[in-house]
């Protein structure tokens, strides 16, 4: 099964317009993507991370989270999938990185933990002076915490908790925006957004039941993310008259450098709005049920992600937040996105509502000057990102039909008395799992420095045969050179030098799995000669097969890398080559040979690796076998194919005895890659 690059590139094309937004989301090359980034802001603090993904479109699925190590990204969430198109869907996940490598550098989890703890006891963190209201309400509090049940302390607990987390996402997204302008900017401003044209009407929420806390807390987390508040039906009352007495306290807490600001600020609202938690206090007293409780909280207050409970010191911020551009940049999403959207049908209308600009105090700024990232590069690595999934299923597919083919030739192919009854089973893995990748990374530099060397060395003795000149001083010829004719020796003839072609080859390599190849770190060896080879073939332009083979009473066959494999994850592959169980030698080299017999090079190379005599089920060993080994070399020898036979156990006397003049013995493991390559420059020079 051959299959050229312009196919290839066809495939992948064709390829691209069926992948879904699941298959686009959740493939590891966009979590790849998303890790680059993230990488390229925390590395500077020498904090390594992985952002991984999953793809949950389920009711109340979870959005982000991270424990200060990795990052878990729920691509499908209803947010990022709520945007109309796929370049604006990428911008928003990767604002949910931001977020959450917001929380990484800049949240103090020492304070929240203190806070938490503090206020479990009955405390407030830090101490601060109250009022003779908000003392009385914090007597209550501390009779809960005193005398309440569990579900009533944990119904408390998640309140605040609520609270402080609106803050201090609003706090690490101004931190993230402030210094890192650009596509983590663009993200979360464009969630924030969304976020607050999502949010159901304050009269919406009572309306369904939601309870006056929820409704408060959705109010100020609409206010911490855009600047503004969901209220089209123009709803007037106590919500909303202490919503508006709480913004100062906001507005002082959530810039601020120092935790303990916003935690003072979490203390006053709780005090204030305690009423609202008392009401579902109260109803956890009636039901004794902390999940029912803190299940009904969650779903009716939507959030990012919760502030983690980690360990770890956040970075110096630094200068204070620009607000006036923080501010700005958001208008200027805000902005894109409503153009960007204005063709979409059933979407809520955009409305501005309350306008907190008034009075003489405070107040907000357009930054008229600020431009932002925008959208410059989302289009473009999207459309790498897609190609790139594209390919990997195309891979994944030609990968299978390799497979698929080469098993069909494995069941036609007459491999002799020696082996009646016994199949041949083609293993290839068709998903590489991420371990096999760190080894190979981990291992391979000292052993591709090898074969770039010697790629380097064979390019200088092709370029020498490639050269064209004239060739004068010869003994003999057609062309008398006249400048010549003086010299005493004869030597007054010329011709012109044509080039040399470099021989045509292909290589197969078939390897020994057998359990003993676990001596020594023979298989180790083994393997490190396959990487090298393929590299060193690879960048030859050589078609190059690598198979392992075991016997378990059937002949298996690990299918590493094929003559018309074009998949690059093939050089993973390898890192599988391991020490199993029997080796019934005739069958695996049988069927190599067929596959190498098949190919239209002029020279044709097998390289066995093996550490000793066949050893296979139903009595396949001895002279028996021996004899098998022997008949099979013959045969493939005499239809053109070189056989190259590697000793590197301690039976290199029946190995010699069985592959005669192909016997190459390796008395130094740490030498059999390099041997081994040494073997293939020759046969390249020709």
């Amino acid at each position: 099964m051959r299959t050229s690059h312009k196919e290839m590139r066809r495939k992948i094309n064709a390829e691209v317009s069926k992948i879904t937004d699941e298959e686009l989301f959740s493939s590891a090359a966009f979590a790849a993507y998303l890790t680059d980034i993230a990488e390229a802001v925390t590395k500077r603090y020498k904090r390594r991370l992985r952002v991984e993904t999953i793809y949950d479109t389920s009711e109340n699925a979870m959005i982000a989270c991270t424990n200060n190590r990795n990052i878990l990204i729920n691509t499908g969430n209803y947010i990022s999938q709520s945007m109309p198109y796929r370049k604006l869907k990428a911008e928003s996940i990767l604002g949910l990185v931001g977020h959450e490598v917001g929380h990484m550098l800049f949240t103090n989890f020492r304070i929240s933990e203190t806070y938490f703890s503090e206020l479990s006891y009955g405390r407030l963190y830090p101490q601060m002076e109250l009022s003779e209201e908000e003392q009385e309400s914090f007597t209550e509090v501390t009779d809960y915490f005193k005398a309440g049940t569990e579900a009533q302390k944990q119904a408390i607990l998640k309140a605040a908790k609520l609270l402080l987390n609106i803050l201090e996402d609003a706090y690490i997204e101004a931190r993230i925006c402030d210094r890192y302008t650009g596509r983590f900017a663009t993200g979360i401003h464009l969630n924030n957004i969304r976020f607050t044209e999502m949010m159901p009407s304050v009269t919406e929420q009572l309306t369904n039941g939601c309870y006056r806390f929820s409704v408060f807390c959705n109010l100020l987390n609409q206010y911490c993310r855009s600047g503004d508040i969901n209220n089209r039906d123009g709803y007037t009352g106590e919500l909303l008259d202490l919503f508006y007495d709480v913004l100062p306290l906001v507005d002082d807490a959530i810039y601020d450098e120092d935790m303990k600001r916003r935690c003072y600020a979490v203390n006053r609202i709780l005090l204030m709005v305690w009423a609202y938690i008392k009401e579902i206090a109260e109803k956890a007293e009636e039901k004794e049920n902390t999940s029912e409780i803190l299940q009904k909280l969650n779903k009716q207050i939507p959030q990012m992600a919760e502030v983690p409970s980690l360990n770890g010191t956040p970075i110096a911020a630094g200068s204070s937040v620009d607000t006036q551009k923080y501010i700005g940049g958001r208008t200027e999403i805000e902005e894109k996105l409503r153009k960007a959207t204005e063709q979409e049908s059933g979407r809520i209308p955009w409305m501005k509502t309350d306008d907190f600009d008034e009075g003489e105090e405070g107040g907000v700024e357009q930054n008229l000057s600020y431009h932002g990232a925008g959208y410059s590069t989302a289009g473009d690595d999207i459309s790498r990102i897609l190609t790139a999934v594209a390919k990997e299923k195309v891979q994944e597919e030609l990968s299978l039909a390799l497979t698929e083919e080469m098993q069909q030739e494995a069941e036609h192919i007459r491999l002799g008395n020696a082996h009646s009854g016994i199949k041949i089973i083609i293993n290839r893995m068709q998903e590489i799992e991420e371990s096999y990748i760190q080894q190979y990374q981990s291992v391979a530099p000292p052993l591709l420095a090898i074969s770039k060397q010697i790629q380097k060395r064979l390019q200088r003795v092709f370029k020498d045969m490639s050269f064209t000149g004239k060739e004068s001083a010869l003994l003999m010829g057609r062309r008398i050179e006249p400048r010549l004719l003086m010299d005493r020796e004869g030597r007054f003839f010329s011709r012109n030098r044509l080039p040399s072609e470099k021989k045509s080859l292909a290589v197969a390599v078939l390897m020994d799995e057998s359990g003993s190849m676990a001596d020594q770190d023979r298989v180790t060896y083994a393997r490190a000669a396959g990487i090298i080879i393929y590299d060193f073939c690879k960048a030859m332009d050589v078609p190059i097969l690598i198979m392992g083979h075991t016997d378990d009473s059937n002949v298996q066959i690990y299918a590493y890398t094929d003559f018309d494999s074009m998949d690059k994850m093939d050089r993973y592959r390898l890192m599988d080559l391991s020490a199993r169980y029997g080796n019934r030698d005739g069958a695996a080299l049988r069927y190599v040979a067929e596959r190498l017999l098949k190919q239209p090079e002029e020279k044709k190379l097998l390289l066995l690796v093996s550490d000793g005599q066949p050893a296979g089920t139903g009595g396949y060993l001895g002279s028996a076998a021996e004899a098998d080994l022997r008949g099979i070399k013959k045969e493939y020898t005499n239809k053109g194919i070189l056989f190259v036979a590697a000793a590197i156990g301690d039976d290199k006397e029946n190995i010699e005895r069985i592959y005669g003049d192909a016997f190459l013995e390796i008395s130094d493991l740490t030498k059999l890659p390099f041997l081994l390559v040494k073997k293939i420059e020759k046969e390249l020079k020709g």
